[in-house]
């Protein structure tokens, strides 16, 4: 629990969202449990009554899905019985694009002429997914709810949680239709011959005419939408730093005798109390990390400090990071780590340009890093996670506790929100286990590293 109690089984609560400066392609989910993981989202579209950056006719969404036969915890459970993940043979997933299963999606229909924004979202958990429209061009205009400047590329390479908005032109001309290409990754699965799955759909343009063919080059020789290529609308230039916190996955063996990849060394486990109620309700202690609990991975940020954060991958595996609360500001990707025994292409190193792209799910691939920044100006208690499902379930997460103080002034529980708790039996003040001052008594035992796995 980070902000709230769970909505108990049979009740409602209605969320009240200020949007007055915010925009774009977003999508919403549950957060307990694992919900998300099974069905519990679905996208939300912000419209905004400017200008759009480019002109269009008309707007559609599109999602991907990475789809499972079994529930979260029957999966889980399953990978937690492995002692390599890459041994995995069964419970991989199909793609549901638009709601339905791969090949089965609906045609999208292009009217000669006519400009349209594609708004597409990665509601996946585990695979990334690449997207084209061969024999189209995509003009990015938006990554995650934020306006970039026009960019051309040839397709959408996603992970996990990220949105982009791209406009495409259709021809001048129905003498044909056209397929896209849908290509369902996963990079933690490559040595088991499950991945890549590719998927195609209809672009009609007219019922009944012929599918036009387009030999496409290989990936390589393609334009992908890099996370530091792309600049923000605004012309906002790198942020000066206060603060920095570098935080390095590493897979560990634990004193449970687990062995799990976190940030750093500890591992996020869940309190008691939400841990937003922990911050206003603890006065000056809120400041100290320590009351939250050992393994809230907690860090305190100061009132309008700048914060970098450095996230370091010497794994093969790609992860996506999603940040709450915040947009970030992509300065720099590159190199970190290497492999003894896993082969693949170096990692460029990657700077942005004058104008860094903001946005809230950044990529960082196998053996790279990436350097991030934002300034504290909304406080509150906000989770940042890889968005791999089992990752973020075993625990490969921090807290920031931003600038507590201000927030106590500002904000309070609403009545509602604590109702709710109490139904429940959770306790609504106090540390992370509800208790005064640094006794944190009730809290399951804590597991600590006993040894440092190398990377695989």
């Amino acid at each position: 629990m980070v902000t709230q109690c769970g909505i108990p089984p049979g009740e409602s609560f209605t969320y009240v969202l200020e949007t007055k400066n915010q925009f774009g392609t977003f999508w919403i989910h549950g957060h307990t449990r694992h919900q998300e993981v099974d069905g519990l989202h679905t996208p939300l579209i912000i419209h905004s009554r400017k200008q759009p950056v480019v002109d269009y006719d008309e707007e559609l969404i599109m999602t991907f899905e990475d789809w499972f036969t079994t529930e979260f915890a029957v999966r889980q459970a399953y990978i937690d019985s492995l002692e390599d993940i890459r041994t995995l043979t069964s419970n991989f997933p199909k793609a549901l694009i638009n709601g339905y299963d791969g090949n089965n999606t609906a045609p999208i229909t292009f009217v000669p002429g006519k400009r349209y924004r594609l708004r597409v979202i990665c509601m996946s958990i585990n695979n990334w997914f690449k997207f084209r429209i061969p024999g189209h061009t995509m003009t990015l205009i938006e990554a995650d709810g934020v306006e970039s400047m026009p960019l051309e590329v040839d397709g959408l390479s996603m992970g996990p949680g990220q949105r982009y908005s791209v406009i495409v032109t259709a021809h001048d001309s129905d003498e044909f239709n056209y397929m896209y290409n849908v290509t369902s990754y996963s990079d933690a699965l490559v040595s088991q011959g499950l991945t890549p799955m590719v998927y195609t759909g209809l672009i009609n343009y007219r019922d009944g005419a012929p599918v036009k063919t387009i030999q496409s080059p290989a990936d390589e020789q393609l334009v992908w939408p890099e996370e530091t290529a792309i600049q923000v609308l605004d012309k906002q230039a790198e942020l000066p730093v206060d603060r920095r916190i570098e935080l390095t996955m590493k897979k560990f063996t634990y004193t449970n005798q687990e062995h799990l990849t976190t940030l750093g060394t500890t591992l996020y486990k869940p309190v008691l109390v939400p841990t937003l109620y922990t911050a206003l309700s603890m006065g000056d202690l809120a400041a100290n990390s320590s009351v939250y609990g050992p393994q809230t991975n907690a860090y305190v940020l100061k009132h309008l400090d700048v914060v970098e954060v450095v996230i370091n991958n010497p794994e093969r595996v790609d992860h996506t990071f999603h940040f709450h609360g915040h947009n970030v500001q992509v300065i720099e990707t590159g190199p970190y780590g290497n492999s003894s025994t896993i082969s693949r292409e170096p990692v460029a190193h990657q700077q942005s340009g004058p104008w860094p792209m903001w946005r809230d799910t950044v990529q960082v691939r196998g053996f790279e890093f990436i350097r991030v920044r934002f300034r504290a100006d909304n406080p509150g208690v906000w989770f940042m996670h890889c968005h791999l499902s089992w990752h973020e379930y075993n625990g490969v997460a921090v807290v920031f506790i931003e600038a507590p103080d201000v927030l106590q002034k500002q904000q309070s529980v609403p009545k509602e929100m604590v109702e709710m708790c109490k139904r429940q039996g959770i306790p609504t003040q106090g540390n992370g286990a509800g208790n005064q001052g640094f006794d944190l008594s009730g809290l399951p035992p804590a597991i600590y590293p006993i040894s440092v796995e190398g990377a695989n």
